[in-house]
């Protein structure tokens, strides 16, 4: 999203780098490209009404918009959000938790994006206000064609609400696939770990995979495969060689030795 410069690697965006772009170069894009926060409260600005939050990034974006259009457009993605168009003189400290997630989300729609980072949206809220929101995320995605990156913990939340999953161990991507094939047959050690301990309510037995060792430091990265240190298939190459990510006859990436030398 360019808050922070990266310090590494590329970022494209429909095929085109970005990473290096200038700020003027970036203005483009910006619209374009929306986030949600996980804390609601401490991404809203508390000396700002609802109105200025939403206001401010649609009048930046679209200067030629009259008085009466800002406001229309406000109150339409007010009410697309489950949210009262009244609300828009109250400070973001007067509501709710659930409340003030749907103002964020509402200012991330409002500028009409293609596209938004979602980073935990849900993982700060009551559980009971965790399904609203993530129906809400849902259906503004079919009403508005987005698209999501959705990073969260909760894997079935992830099975949920995506259509493709990569799991990431120590900022490594170990497997990439759609989600009824990665949960369905996992094929990377530590998304079987991950996948084996989901409760379950169904009575089925399920081999749990029990990890051994620590998580290393992601200051200090192990040499070779970034997991070779908890993995059960570990051998000389996994310590010493960096896998890549390689694609599969299925149609998923995965980046594992063991696995693409058939000892899994």
């Amino acid at each position: 999203m360019g808050l922070y410069p990266p310090n590494g690697g590329e970022i494209y965006y429909k095929g085109e780098r970005i990473d290096n772009l200038s700020p003027k170069e970036m203005l483009p894009y910006r619209s374009k490209m929306q986030m949600v926060f996980q804390d609601p409260y401490a991404s809203l600005n508390p000396r700002k009404t609802i109105k200025q939050t939403l206001e401010e990034p649609l009048r930046y974006h679209n200067q030629s918009l009259s008085n009466a259009e800002v406001v229309e457009r406000i109150e339409e993605v007010m009410l697309q959000v489950g949210s009262d168009p009244k609300w828009i003189s109250r400070m973001p400290h007067e509501f709710s938790g659930g409340q003030r997630q749907r103002i964020s989300i509402a200012r991330a729609l409002v500028v009409a994006p293609e596209f938004i980072v979602a980073d935990e949206p849900i993982s700060a809220l009551d559980v009971s206000i965790q399904a609203q929101i993530l129906n809400l995320l849902m259906d503004a995605q079919e009403q508005r064609n987005l698209t999501y990156l959705f990073v969260a913990h909760d894997l079935s939340v992830v099975e949920h609400i995506s259509t493709n999953v990569a799991v990431m161990y120590l900022g490594t991507v170990c497997e990439l696939a759609e989600t009824s094939l990665l949960f369905g047959e996992p094929k990377h050690p530590y998304t079987r770990a991950l996948l084996s301990a989901i409760p379950r309510l169904d009575g089925q037995k399920v081999d749990r995979v029990r990890l051994t060792g620590e998580v290393p430091t992601p200051i200090h990265l192990p040499t070779g495969c970034v997991f070779h240190g908890r993995c059960p298939y570990v051998n000389k190459r996994c310590i010493e060689e960096i896998p890549e990510l390689m694609q599969h006859i299925d149609g998923r990436k995965i980046a594992c030795h063991a696995v693409e030398e058939d000892r899994i």
